[in-house]
């Protein structure tokens, strides 16, 4: 008799990452990127699989909110911010809902529902009382949920300077998630899904030759069980990555060719610390939500991201046609959107089946695992939160081979074991190699960081009580944020202004352990100035 098969392991994995924008400014860029998020991403995101539960839908997902994410969560500015944001949405909602309806503008339906939109997520933000952070703790506890961790503040562990930079990254932001989600975590989110294995590293910033630590070595060092790559980094080149591109990487010097080895499966990555399980991303599933020709986002019928009303920012109109301009946009039509999430649903849902079966050798490669940014689904794309409750509705229905499953039920045995693999450089970013962020504009970004991380030092050897406050202006200079957004030129003023701010504060500390005799006021007021600023990760960093 032919054995059954074995059902297909779905994974979701959403990365939710926002960088320490509190005390940054408020608008067009800083603490309002967190706002949106909240209010159009995770509250959202709560919302939807609250229904799911109350309808008695399974679901299960992979979710990782970043250290400096969470401690800005629940950083007491946060919820005064974001009930003043939720406010001003709600007068921009209902002006707009008066004036449509006296110029007789069928939008003036699409303003209320904006109100109803915020109305919603404002009030259940108070039902967990403003604390998004506890949500996620309580469904990691029920099984729903496996959080994941990742570097304190997304540094790119592989360029950062040192393996004690990297270090420090990982274990500030795993303690860190420990306080937050009150359990260590098995798995950890490689920021911009960037590995390297050990040798030498020609230092983007001055080109020193550094000798490094393989960036998996270091994770399970440190007890983390699992990690995330991009396709490429186990098949060679199999598809675009994420970001799009050839699929490279051009990093090391060559072009990936096909390994043979399936995406659809957990491999083993074996170091000296330990073995690390290795997850990496499914191209189909993913292509049709990351892609700008094919992915669902790019509909006509989906709100579009980019045409906003000129008082208030809120959105009255549909992508009509992606590469058309701005002002062809057509009005929103919700009906005709349902309709349209509904459909990829399913499609999703036959790709899965799909996915795992086209390249399937046994039951190690059964696993599926869709990773995005969580930030993608509500925020860039509207309806993704929608999209997503639909998918696992859909599932449900069919009660067919693809069974959802957190990363750790795939690694722990739902996905089987396709042995043990040597991961090469590489990222989820454009070409697959390190060129989004070490390139001729982010030069001067890595020559600070490798400037600062003298300073610490020299901090460090003169007088330790300034070395928390330089800790922490380390940590947030070394996002790779900034030398993503000094690249792609979305907010490149915004980064600019913050690596110089990040790094003048560790110059002034460094200036400050040189200087001579008493020095209790001038420290104090410089030490109160930062504290105002940045606050992330006392327990861990004190001070």
């Amino acid at each position: 008799m032919e054995a059954p098969t074995p059902p297909i392991s779905f994974a979701l994995v959403l990365h939710g990452h926002i960088p320490a924008v509190l005390g940054h400014g408020v608008w067009p860029h800083g603490a309002d990127w967190l706002h949106e998020a909240a209010a159009e991403t995770y509250l959202p995101f709560l919302a939807a699989v609250g229904a799911l539960d109350e309808d008695g839908i399974p679901w299960k997902a992979t979710i990782g909110l970043t250290p400096i994410l969470c401690e800005q969560l629940r950083d007491p500015r946060f919820p005064r911010g974001f009930r003043k944001y939720v406010r001003h949405r709600l007068v921009a909602a209902s002006r707009d809902a008066r004036e449509f309806a006296r110029d007789g503008h069928r939008a003036e339906l699409l303003a209320r529902a904006w109100r109803a939109h915020y109305e919603g997520v404002l009030a259940l933000f108070e039902s967990v009382d403003g604390d998004l952070v506890a949500p996620f703790a309580r469904m990691a506890g029920e099984g729903k949920v496996e959080p994941i961790a990742s570097a304190a503040t997304h540094g790119f562990l592989p360029l950062l300077p040192s393996d004690a930079a990297a270090e420090r990254q990982l274990d500030v932001g795993l303690a860190a998630h420990r306080r937050h989600f009150g359990r260590s975590a098995r798995g950890l989110w490689m920021p911009e899904c960037a590995t390297r294995p050990a040798g030498t590293l020609v230092t983007p910033g001055f080109g020193r030759r550094v000798a490094r630590r393989g960036v998996p070595s270091l994770l399970a060092e440190r007890g983390v069980r699992f990690t995330f790559v991009e396709t490429h980094l186990v098949a060679g080149r199999a598809g675009r990555p994420a970001y799009g591109g050839s699929g490279g990487p051009r990093w090391n010097g060559g072009v990936a060719t096909p390994t043979g080895r399936s995406p659809w499966a957990v491999h083993r990555v074996v170091t000296e610390s330990g073995d690390l399980a290795v997850l990496a991303r499914d191209p189909r599933s993913s292509e049709q939500v990351w892609s700008g020709d094919i992915g669902y986002p790019g509909d006509p019928a989906y709100l579009e991201f980019h045409r906003k009303a000129a008082r208030g920012g809120l959105r009255y109109w549909s992508v009509t046609d992606a590469r058309g301009p701005l002002d062809g946009k057509e009005l929103y039509d919700p009906v005709t959107t349902a309709e349209r999430v509904a459909a990829h649903a399913v499609h999703f849902c036959d790709l899965l089946e799909e996915s795992a079966a086209a390249g399937a050798a046994g039951p190690a490669a059964r696993v599926v695992v869709a990773m995005f940014d969580f930030e993608l689904f509500g925020h860039w794309w509207f309806e993704g939160v929608d999209f997503l409750a639909a998918v696992f509705r859909e599932l449900a229905q069919r009660d067919g081979p693809v069974r959802p499953v957190t990363a750790w039920e795939a690694v722990s045995g739902a996905g089987g074991d396709a042995g043990a693999i040597e991961l090469p450089a590489g990222s989820w970013g454009k070409d697959g190699d390190f060129s989004v962020w070490d390139n001729p504009e982010t030069k001067e970004y890595w020559r600070r960081v490798e400037r600062a991380a003298e300073e610490i030092r020299e901090i460090a050897g003169r007088d330790p009580r300034l070395l928390p406050a330089a800790l922490r202006q380390l940590l947030c200079l070394e996002a790779s944020d900034w030398p993503f957004l000094v690249e792609n030129g979305s907010a490149r003023d915004y980064a600019e202004r913050r690596i110089g701010e990040h790094s003048a504060a560790i110059e002034a500390l460094a200036a400050l352990s040189r200087r001579p005799g008493p020095r209790s006021r001038e420290e104090a007021l410089l030490l109160a100035r930062l504290a105002r600023r940045d606050r992330a990760f006392a327990p861990e960093l004190g001070g």
